[in-house]
């Protein structure tokens, strides 16, 4: 008889900046799966559920499909809803008693009563396996890892890029990595370091320096003998937790090797901390150049209200300078409001964005324009690298063009621009573009750094500051990392 696999997961990146609190409608909304469903919806995607879905087919063993759902990044997950998903995903555990379970994390899940939601969760999944059964669990770049969550798990696997594009390859690792603990019955030896670091997804691309110096080491030193996986865990800035930074994990058959690995890995972040310092331009001066004409658009990245860090995505400091200065461009604004004010009519005059934190992302800015597109529960698949395949909701969409070409796309539900296709599906060619504002990090540059004329980081409020000094952290831990120490 074939071995039986539980494959399940919990996703959020939990801002505990934002006010926004997430419960268990906003996973209902943006990724839910389960049972039979699982593989309808993830198999054959870049995804971490669909690598390792594909991985345990190539391995011969058998799924058992559980609860995989994930919500947009936003403010703290509500205790009833992580209560909510836990327990469907544990009540799978021990109804079906898998020979072992693969599990997909972010690793900076945050719930109210649980501030390491993610060691929790695999804590309660270990507890509820057959005893021995092996479990190994993905996580996300931007994990806040604690010694907890490596000490529930037999093998973590990070992400080896951000902008991320391997998530479906760590998942059929992670796949790979189990079924080789079953067939031999042993388990690796551990290495983890955690360092007082807090670094911004600005300065965190894979392919750039530092990091790009940084995944080569790491690369090193997966193929020095008895040393299998070494993942680098940037940490996520937007927690107030005190597990709070980067960390190092590593697994490997030499115990001795592992540890100076992982250790040279850290030494090297360490190292290099100083480049990890943002560089921003005010929104006067970053406006004025995304005015000066040019082939390809400008794009106005906006960190501090990256919507897939956690922020809500309708600050509206690059906004209101864009109508001031009567810019051409687009810029996508969360907006319930505006939205339903704006469907069902030809023009649109009225208050757009601002609604969440007006001291901080800026108050409402007042838009007139032409209703060029509208619609109800906008939905498209991902075609670029960024979760491949993946369904993406907008909700009710309705697009603004003022009379001097600056576009707004009105969403009812946050959008993260981590590919073209939510401009496309409104009818907007990003290429065609002057200008485009992205509320976004580093991710941003999957859908839009082949077209870019310019990228140019905009120093504005927001919930997701490059310059963590702006954040007010609480925990003691938090605050003894550089650079706010």
């Amino acid at each position: 008889m074939t071995a039986r696999i539980l494959v399940a997961g919990l996703w959020h990146e939990t801002n505990t900046f934002s006010p926004i609190a997430t419960g268990l409608a906003a996973f209902r909304a943006y990724q839910w799966a389960e049972g039979s469903g699982l593989a309808a919806c993830y198999g054959g995607t870049n995804t971490e559920i669909g690598g390792m879905l594909a991985g345990l087919a190539a391995a011969g063993l058998t799924v058992v499909p559980g609860l995989f759902a994930g919500a947009i990044p936003s403010g703290t997950v509500t205790g009833d809803a992580f209560e909510a998903l836990a327990k469907r995903i544990v009540a799978t555990a021990r109804r079906e008693r898998p020979d072992g379970a693969l599990l997909a994390l972010h690793g900076a899940m945050v719930a109210d009563g649980f501030p390491e939601a993610d060691a929790e969760l695999a804590r309660r999944v270990r507890a509820a396996l057959p005893a021995g059964a092996p479990l190994v669990a993905t996580y996300d770049l931007h994990a806040n890892i604690s010694r907890a969550l490596v000490d529930a798990c037999d093998l973590l696997v990070g992400y080896d890029t951000f902008p991320h594009t391997d998530m479906g390859a760590r998942g059929a690792e992670a796949a790979a990595r189990l079924a080789a603990m079953l067939a031999d019955g042993t388990r690796p030896a551990k290495a983890f370091r955690k360092l007082a670091m807090i670094t911004v997804p600005q300065m965190q691309a894979t392919a750039e320096p530092p990091m790009a110096a940084v995944m080569a080491r790491v690369a090193a030193a997966e193929a020095v003998p008895g040393v299998d996986v070494v993942s680098v865990a940037q940490g996520f800035a937007y927690a107030d937790v005190d597990h709070l930074g980067i960390a190092v994990t590593g697994y490997g058959s030499d115990p001795e090797a592992l540890a100076r690995e992982v250790d040279a890995v850290a030494a090297m972040l360490e190292a290099a901390r100083e480049e990890f310092r943002p560089a921003l331009v005010p929104v006067t001066e970053a406006v004025a150049i995304a005015a000066e004409p040019g082939a390809g658009p400008v794009v106005l990245v906006e960190p501090a209200d990256n919507v897939g860090g956690g922020a809500p995505g309708d600050g509206t400091a690059i906004l209101a300078e864009l109508v001031r200065r009567r810019v051409a461009g687009t810029v996508v604004i969360w907006d319930p409001d505006a939205v339903a004010a704006a469907r069902g009519r030809a023009g649109f005059a009225g208050p757009v964005g601002g609604r969440t934190l007006p001291a901080l992302h800026g108050p409402p800015v007042v838009l007139e324009g032409a209703v060029v597109f509208d619609e109800s529960a906008v939905r498209y698949v991902r075609d670029g690298a960024y979760m491949t395949g993946q369904q993406v909701p907008m909700g009710d969409v309705a697009v603004v063009r003022t009379g001097f070409g600056l576009t707004v796309v009105l969403t009812s539900e946050r959008v993260m621009p981590f590919d073209d296709t939510h401009l496309r599906r409104v009818g907007i060619d990003p290429a065609a573009e002057p200008a485009l504002v992205a509320k976004s990090g580093s991710a941003w540059k999957i859908a839009f750094q082949a077209i870019a004329r310019r990228a140019v980081a905009v120093d504005t409020g927001g919930v997701c500051a490059s310059l963590v000094e702006r954040l007010p952290y609480t925990r003691a831990a938090a605050r003894r990392c550089w650079p706010l120490r």
